[in-house]
Formats: C-alpha cells, structure tokens, sequence
C-alpha cells in the first residue's frame, strides 16, 4: 500500500484536467470540463488568490459541484467562482479558514 508521500507525489504531477475529472467522478464531457477549466484558470491568476494546493483543490472541488448542480452557463459560473474564490480562497483568509482547507485538501499536498 502506497504511504503519503507516494499518494502526494503522484497527485502533485496530476493535471488540473485530470483532477475535474477525478472530483467529477466522470460525469462531465470534455467540452463542459474546458469550461471549468478556464473559469479555474481566471480565478487563480489572480493575485488575491491563495496559491496553495489545499485551495486549488478545494476550489477545483467547488466548480466542479457549482456545474454538476446546473450553473453551466459559463459567465455565470465564472461570476459566482469569482466572488466564491474571492471569500473562500484569497490569500489573507482567517487562520481558522485556512487550517479547515488544509484538513480537508492538504492532505496531499506536497511540501516545497
């Protein structure tokens, strides 16, 4: 049985497409995917964002359950992932924000 840092490891050469469709567990075509990827894309290129693994993952996570649940209209999702990445996922985010991203999506994070 592989540890956690094999598991890590493996994650961290994942790409994002293949984590979409990990959290999707499938259930998304290539075309709606790419459109969550550029939505993803956006809002991590911001400078507010919080450029750790933990909110990559917890914000991929998040698109990808705002699609499944109908807001597939691409300028709409791409408002709401904003103002939701903004709140959730910006860098000076609480103390107690963070330590609850990091025991839910830093698990695998792979330290630098």
């Amino acid at each position: 049985m592989p540890g956690l840092r094999e598991i890590a490891g493996s994650l961290a050469v994942e790409t994002i497409m293949e984590r979409f469709k990990r959290f999707a567990h499938g259930a998304l075509s290539q075309s709606e995917l790419e459109i969550i990827k550029r939505v993803f894309d956006l809002a991590t290129a911001q400078s507010w964002f919080d450029d750790t693994q933990y909110s990559r993952d917890g914000f991929a996570a998040a698109l990808v359950g705002l699609f499944r649940c109908g807001m597939v209209n691409p300028a709409q999702l791409e408002r709401i992932a904003m103002f939701w990445a903004l709140s959730d996922f910006s860098q000076n985010m609480s103390g107690t924000q963070r330590a609850k991203l990091r025991s839910l999506y830093g698990r695998c994070e792979v330290e630098g």
